[in-house]
């Protein structure tokens, strides 16, 4: 009777066990255009009853069979083309770490709150949601390192957001110069020298902080045809190195030479056609160093930096220069800015000082006044003397100290260091030139209610590209989320994080396609893009299901006949049974 018994409790075991089978291969069906998805298989495992004696089994007898899920994680499928141009197949091992919003509303609008918990998947279909994150058919969000302003990614994981981005303006790396830097005399032996100082440019150092360089030319005292042309740092937020270059003009007024005064080599020659260009190192006092190179168009060319034959039509001085008369110095009238305008800034063009320091040796010292809105209502300014080449505290020129002055909404000076001021007395600061004492008048300067000043010109311009409207963003193979820009640029969001396990068959699986990670699985090994073995990324693509259809419908009319012959089994056993009973009737 007991193995009548067994036979029936073996058959029902072997029915759940091809139920089981069933549900795994139907599962893997419906799924067959899933994206993504890991099909599984079963296997079977034998159950042994009996009692134990010593080293041997007694009366052992194998009464029941089981059936064990078998997950395939590590399977890849087949990489598919897709429209979506934000999906991405990984070809390789890895997974996409994502995250879960919490359903908790968040105090900002507009904000999405995520849980801590991870979830890993091979679904890379992603598209960008109303808030700008990116987001999977499964409902996962995207997990990257986010990029700062100047492009240094975050090492902290968060979900990717690609929404609210502005453009920074690219690095500076050429300045162009198109103007008359003076008028060539009819009188080559009787003339007075000339100077040009250009308005400043607005330049952009690699993380997209602005800055102000100008131009300065001085015309030989012994030569018209000659000029000494250096760049200097026009809001004083830090240095230009030592630059000095000698340019020299033909006759008609075409540049000829350039040469560098610091080392004698000549960078430009005589060759008609060959480029002006003048190289420009500045440092910046948020410790970013910037290389440039100045265009003033070509050797012997009719374009670009020139003299000129007309008496009237050389570029007038834009950037007023101070004078010095005995051991005052002079601002001439300057419109420094607007009245309406904020964050504005103007540093005059340098005047050399000749002065003796107490051992009687003469120095020249560059001198230029540097003026800052520090406030927008009332317009208030700060200024101080400085030498635009060196504005360290050794420097060879020390102001006695940074003044305010306080201007009317009309553009006159209202009060200078908190005092009043009137019109017709001189506004009076004092400075020291390698130990020499020197006032500065200051009483010119003024601020005009339009919208220009008189320092606006076109002439000097930069290659920096300063605004552009955000149309979208890509991905690259990378893994690099890139902003674009109807400008044609691209900059850096954030870089998509990919993860691998020691045994990623060991993760436990949840809804839509992703996993949890467990004991059997291993600790995460996430990083960027091609790290720890991760592979690398097929944009506009996405990962097939796993899915064979072909093998699980074979195996599925296996699992019928198997389902079926154990029924028949249970079928046997019942009529055993019966005629069992029957012998006691």
């Amino acid at each position: 009777m007991a193995g009548v018994f067994n036979a029936l409790t073996t058959a029902v075991s072997g029915i759940n066990a091809q139920s089981d089978a069933f549900t795994n291969l139907s599962n893997n069906i419906a799924n067959s255009q899933t994206v993504g998805y890991k099909a599984n298989t079963t296997s079977f495992a034998d159950f042994v009853a009996g009692n134990i004696t010593g080293n041997s089994a007694s009366q052992a007898e194998s009464n029941t069979v089981q059936a064990i899920t078998v997950q395939h994680v590590d399977n890849s499928g087949t990489a598919t083309s897709s429209s979506n141009g934000l999906a991405m197949d990984i070809s390789g091992s890895g997974m996409f770490v994502t995250s879960k919003p919490t359903g908790a509303g968040s105090a900002n609008a507009g904000v999405t709150n995520f849980s801590e918990q991870k979830f890993y998947t091979r679904n890379g279909d992603f598209q960008q949601d109303k808030k700008g994150y990116l987001v999977n058919t499964s409902g996962y969000y995207l997990d990257g390192y986010m990029a700062d302003s100047t492009g240094t990614l975050s090492n902290i994981l968060t979900p990717i957001n690609v929404s609210n981005i502005g453009f920074k303006p690219t690095a500076t790396t050429t300045m162009t110069l198109n103007a008359a830097v003076g008028k060539l005399p009819a009188d080559s032996t009787n003339y007075t020298p000339q100077s040009y100082t250009t308005a400043p440019t607005t330049t952009y150092d690699s993380s997209s902080n602005p800055h102000k360089i100008a131009v300065q030319w001085r015309e030989s005292d012994t030569n018209p045809l000659i000029w000494n042309v250096s760049a200097y740092d026009a809001d004083g937020n830090g240095t230009v190195a030592p630059n000095s270059y000698q340019v020299a003009f033909d006759h008609s007024g075409a540049l000829s030479s350039i040469t560098d005064l610091q080392t004698g080599k000549t960078v430009g020659s005589s060759t008609s056609g060959s480029a002006a260009e003048i190289p420009i190192t500045a440092h910046y006092a948020n410790n970013e160093e910037q290389t440039m190179t100045l265009s003033l168009g070509t050797i012997g060319g009719t374009s670009g930096t020139t003299m000129v034959t007309s008496n009237n039509s050389a570029a007038p001085n834009q950037a007023n220069p101070l004078t010095l008369s005995g051991t005052k110095l002079t601002m001439s009238p300057t419109t420094l800015g607007t009245s309406t305008d904020s964050q504005q800034s103007y540093m005059s063009s340098p005047l050399t000082i000749s002065s003796k320091d107490k051992n009687g040796t003469t120095t020249n010292t560059p001198v230029s006044v540097k003026w800052t809105q520090t406030a927008a209502s009332p317009p208030t300014w700060s200024v101080q003397a400085v030498n635009p080449y060196d504005s360290s505290a050794t420097s060879a020129v020390q102001a006695d100290k940074v003044h305010s002055v306080v201007f009317n909404k009309d553009g006159s000076m209202q009060s200078f260091d908190g005092q009043a001021v009137t019109k017709g007395n001189p506004v009076t600061a004092n400075l020291t030139i390698n130990g020499n004492n020197y006032s500065l008048d200051l009483s010119n300067a003024s601020l005009t209610t339009g919208t220009s000043t008189g320092a606006d010109t076109s002439a000097l311009t930069n290659d920096s590209i300063t605004s552009g409207t955000y149309k979208g963003a890509e991905i690259e193979s990378d893994g690099s989320v890139m902003a674009q820009f109807d400008n044609g640029y691209s900059q850096l969001i954030g870089k998509v994080a990919l993860t691998n396990f020691n045994n990623v068959n060991g993760l436990q699986a949840v809804d839509g396609q992703a996993y949890l990670a467990t004991a059997r699985s291993g600790t995460p090994k996430t990083g960027l893009v091609g790290e720890n073995g991760t592979g690398s990324l097929a944009v506009g693509y996405v990962e097939s299901s796993t899915t064979n259809l072909t093998g699980d419908l074979s195996a599925l009319i296996v699992a019928q006949e198997a389902y079926s012959a154990n029924t028949k089994t249970v079928t046997t056993a019942d009529n055993l049974l019966q005629q069992t009973i029957a012998m006691k009737q």
